[in-house]
């Protein structure tokens, strides 16, 4: 790839270039972004949480009834899915009349997901040396 690239851009001058790999990285940018949802959903959101980090990524600081309008979601639901979304670190509150919700930014969003799961990973490598220990035990002492 990296050959095909270099054929295709060895004529250009230096701003040229540079315009070429700013519009690559775009193009890889927009990739990732797209495949993003789909990673949070997976891993991290339920639809609806989905759908306000989106919003929120798009649109900025906003407060809960503006979001709940603005995604045809009750006042509630919104409420509550705006503080299971500030529990899992994907938005932050901003203190202000009326107060705000903004989400965090994709990488860091990531960042939270990779911590998230890490841990989880950990605690079951906890539990697994917890339990290999007390079969050990349990196993020597038949003999």
């Amino acid at each position: 790839m990296i050959n095909s690239l270099y054929s295709n851009v060895s004529h250009l001058n230096y701003t040229q270039l540079y315009d070429k790999i700013q519009s690559i990285m775009c193009m890889a940018l927009v990739e990732v972004s797209k495949s993003l949802p789909e990673i949070l959903n997976k891993f991290a959101l339920t639809q609806n949480e989905l759908k306000i980090y989106l919003h929120l990524v798009k649109n900025g600081p906003k407060p809960a009834n503006e979001i709940g309008k603005d995604l045809k979601i009750y006042r509630t639901e919104t409420y509550r899915l705006l503080n299971s979304l500030e529990k899992k670190k994907m938005v932050n509150m901003i203190f202000a009349k009326p107060t705000k919700f903004l989400a965090i930014g994709y990488v860091d969003a990531l960042d939270v997901l990779i911590g998230t799961e890490l841990n989880r990973l950990t605690e079951l490598q906890l539990m697994k040396d917890t339990l290999s220990k007390v079969n050990f035990s349990k196993t020597t002492s038949l003999i």
